[in-house]
């Protein structure tokens, strides 16, 4: 590989007074003379531009002009989302992106795309004391690993949104809304489809409201209620009417009611309880 001719510098010896022989000096020209050819070899710059830099390569053993890639003329990349005017980011700086589970990126000329899931919030935990998050339609908090969330996301057209009790943390827990709710659109309520048999089981944490044709005469036991819930059971007689429905642990005013016994007579009944009983309502005989 050529180097750098430090070492072979000629003599001036015999150039340097105008009485010098240019006989003598000849081998020191030669020198110089190869001197600069070594170094025309090891350095291959045709028409530089402003920022550019000599970068050594290997393969021929020569030092190029190449960019440089952290020096002041080289502009910032910058990263434009559709929700964004963009991020810039400063040569020698690093850009990350960070996603939990399904994050995938690619690119392809100069545009990056990341994929995900949208509205993919999925804490298996949370944990410390609770600071306002606003946004995403419910005022609440979350603390710890999760900081504070602030603005007023739009959140677009999906399919259902489930938040379930496991979702937040474990089983047993409640989403507290401390705040007015309101339904632009409208409120609809799961409604569970009860089987007739002489012990119908309702469980209170399947829905809130429950149907029934009944088919013999039943008796009906409500479990998994909490403290402040409210069921609905609509009773429907069948072609045959006369069946009988009472409610075990449930008070009714006045005592245990009696259900219409018409065929296809329908009677509603609501349960709420309040920690200690279990307070029950019933509206008979709907009809047009």
């Amino acid at each position: 590989m050529a180097t750098w001719p430090t070492g072979t510098k000629a003599s001036t010896a015999n150039l340097d007074a105008g009485t010098d022989s240019p006989r003598l000096a000849r081998a020191d020209i030669k020198q110089n003379v190869d001197n600069v050819n070594a170094i025309i070899d090891m350095f291959n710059i045709d028409g530089p531009t402003n920022g550019q830099i000599l970068k050594y390569n290997t393969s021929n053993a020569r030092f190029e002009l190449d960019t440089d890639s952290t020096g002041s003329a080289v502009s910032a990349t910058t990263f434009v989302g559709d929700d964004s005017t963009g991020t810039a980011v400063n040569p020698g700086e690093t850009f990350k992106i960070a996603g939990a589970t399904g994050i995938t990126t690619a690119v392809s000329g100069d545009t990056l795309t990341i994929t995900g899931t949208a509205q993919d919030f999925a804490f298996s935990s949370l944990t410390g004391t609770p600071t306002t998050i606003a946004g995403y339609g419910i005022t609440d908090a979350f603390d710890g690993a999760y900081g504070s969330l602030t603005g007023t996301p739009t959140i677009p057209s999906l399919g259902d949104i489930t938040i379930t009790n496991s979702t937040i943390q474990s089983s047993g827990d409640t989403i507290d809304l401390d705040d007015i709710v309101r339904f632009n659109v409208g409120y609809k309520e799961d409604i569970n489809a009860l089987t007739s048999s002489a012990s119908i089981s309702v469980d209170a944490s399947t829905a809130p409201v429950h149907t029934v044709t009944l088919a013999t005469n039943a008796t009906f036991t409500i479990s998994n209620m909490v403290a402040g819930q409210s069921i609905m059971i609509i009773i429907t007689q069948d072609g045959t009417g006369s069946r009988t429905g009472s409610f075990s642990s449930v008070k009714f005013p006045g005592g245990a009611p009696t259900l219409s016994t018409g065929a296809g007579d329908i009677d509603v009944v609501s349960v709420f309880y309040d920690g200690t009983n279990y307070l029950g309502n019933i509206a008979q005989d709907f009809t047009t």
